[in-house]
């Protein structure tokens, strides 16, 4: 029987105490209103229901200490209640008139995310480890800061990356992760490696693979491209590709170095992603870029790809909810053709959790149809990935790689992130070095390592590159380097008392991690 694994992935950059909007601390309260905590409530009626269809969720560990802050926590009551108090405000503009359902349903949707919110007591962290402890769901981890890991400088980075994460995750989770997310599916193998500007050594380094087994992770997952050769499938539906199904993407994948691995099967990553042919285009499905102009939420629905946001039609939240059911019955369809061509393999649907429920609205409840209808399908079962990678595995050697835009390193390295890679590659360089001279205090080296871990983070290259919100992005690596290299020559009691409270993170961030390559290589 084949094996279906659904694998989401979320995360979210440090942004508290970091602004508030358009890129700030709102982005996660919506996130934490659209995506997880619909996500923890498709849970529990799946439990209720006794429906044993399983899936696999990582967690960024950035995303996670975030998610467990007070300050986060208060912050969202305080979003949610103002969401609530506006969409009140819009039920009563409304009533009589073509969006009078969209009003409604909106107040119902606050009123529920605010009494969800209090009856979790805020902690939607416990909520997920009691998901995976009742055997609903496998929680991955992933690097600490979803550093780029083939491009950082040193592989003591990488290795404080992963130690990193591996430790927050224990911490949470009260167990040891073996599953792990590669922060944009990027990959390489040992071998030799020059860096791409200056301020890093060249030379021999270890594989990521290497240094994931050794912290004690078994598996991962990497892009289609990798393991069969060829075109990369763009993560966001950018173009609409012709796709076989390359018979390698089946199999379960194992390294030199033991670790396993699964790729994206990209049938089913077109089904949803692509720009053409996804879910998220249809017409019915609530539309994210048009607002309200007085509450800011959303009334309308897609209607067309064409229509200019004038022209689009009110939103109608039954139709659209009924239009789920017919998706969800043709993706299993999809799911259930696959398994019959491949009796034996892996399908592995891997996607960013965020894009269900906040950029796909009706995404959650898709996503829970498809689990409900999983446990009827024929010759398929859902499963984690955990279950995913045990027996048969062909050895496989991977070459470099991820699942951006070209299958290479350009979304993130790029003429417009060359200054920061080498901001990076000299704070990695200095950090190293301190802690070899073990001359600065315990409290400011260890927040030095949290300003590096969050200067590293993936997402400042990846949004210049989208140029979505490239000057935010560049305030706040060079506020972080800013801050680390204050912090290597000596800040004052007060001075370290305010970037400990305003980037807080990893209280178990250990600086002697600089003192560990990983593996000695010859």
């Amino acid at each position: 029987m084949a094996r279906f694994a659904l694998v989401l992935h979320a995360h979210l950059p440090y942004v508290r105490s970091h602004g508030m909007w358009p890129f700030g601390e709102e982005t996660l309260y919506e996130a934490m209103a659209e995506t997880y905590l619909p996500l923890l409530r498709a849970l529990e009626r799946l439990h209720q229901e006794g429906v044993e269809a399983r899936f696999t969720l990582g967690i960024t560990p950035i995303l996670a200490e975030q998610l467990a802050d007070g300050r986060i926590k208060e912050g969202f009551r305080a979003y949610a209640k103002d969401r609530l108090e506006r969409a009140q405000g819009d039920y009563l503009r409304y009533q009589g008139t073509d969006l009078e359902a969209s009003a409604r349903h909106q107040v119902a949707f606050w009123e529920l995310t605010l009494d969800h919110f209090h009856h979790l007591g805020g902690d939607l962290l416990q909520a997920f480890r009691r998901a995976q402890e009742r055997g609903q769901v496998e929680l991955l981890t992933s690097s600490a800061t979803h550093g780029y890991s083939p491009l950082l400088g040193y592989d003591e980075a990488l290795w404080a990356q992963i130690k990193t994460g591996v430790a927050t995750y224990r911490r949470h989770f009260a167990k040891d992760p073996t599953g792990y997310w590669l922060p944009e599916m990027a990959y390489r193998p040992r071998g030799f490696w020059k860096p791409p500007v200056e301020g890093a050594r060249e030379g021999l380094r270890a594989g990521v693979d290497e240094l994931l087994m050794r912290a004690g992770i078994r598996y991962t997952f990497v892009d289609a491209h990798l393991v069969q050769g060829g075109k990369a499938l763009a993560p966001y539906g950018e173009a609409s590709l012709e796709v076989e199904s390359a018979e390698a993407t089946f199999y379960v994948h194992e390294l030199e170095s033991g670790l396993r691995v699964l790729a994206r099967n990209q049938e089913t990553a077109l089904q949803v992603w692509s720009a053409d042919h996804g879910y998220p285009g249809e017409g019915l499905y609530r539309e994210f870029h048009r607002k309200d102009p007085l509450s800011g939420l959303h009334h309308w629905r897609v209607t067309h790809r064409q229509a200019d946001l004038a022209q689009k039609a009110p939103y109608d939240p039954e139709a659209a909810f009924a239009k789920v059911r017919e998706h969800a019955a043709h993706f299993v369809g999809l799911v259930e053709r696959l398994a019959r061509q491949h009796p034996d393999g892996v399908i592995l649907a891997p996607y960013d959790a965020e894009l269900f429920g906040h950029w796909w609205y009706e995404g959650v409840a898709w996503l829970e149809e498809v689990l409900r209808l999983l446990v009827r399908a024929e010759g398929v079962r859902a499963v984690t990935a955990k279950e995913a990678v045990q027996g048969k595995a062909v050895r496989a050697a991977l070459p470099e790689g991820s699942w951006g835009r070209g299958g290479d390193h350009r979304v993130w390295l790029s003429e417009g992130t060359l200054d920061y890679w080498r901001l990076v590659y000299r704070a990695e360089g200095a950090m190293r070095e301190a802690v070899r001279r073990g001359s600065l205090p315990p409290r400011a080296l260890q927040q030095a390592m949290r300003e590096l871990l969050l200067l590293e983070a993936s997402d400042w290259p990846f949004l210049i590159d989208t140029g979505q919100a490239a000057e935010y992005a560049k305030e706040r690596y060079q506020g972080h380097a800013e801050a680390f290299f204050r912090l290597l020559q000596g800040v004052s009691p007060e001075e370290l008392k305010a970037l400990e409270e305003r980037d807080n993170p990893f209280p178990e961030a250990d600086p002697k991690l600089y003192l560990e390559p990983g593996l000695v290589l010859s």
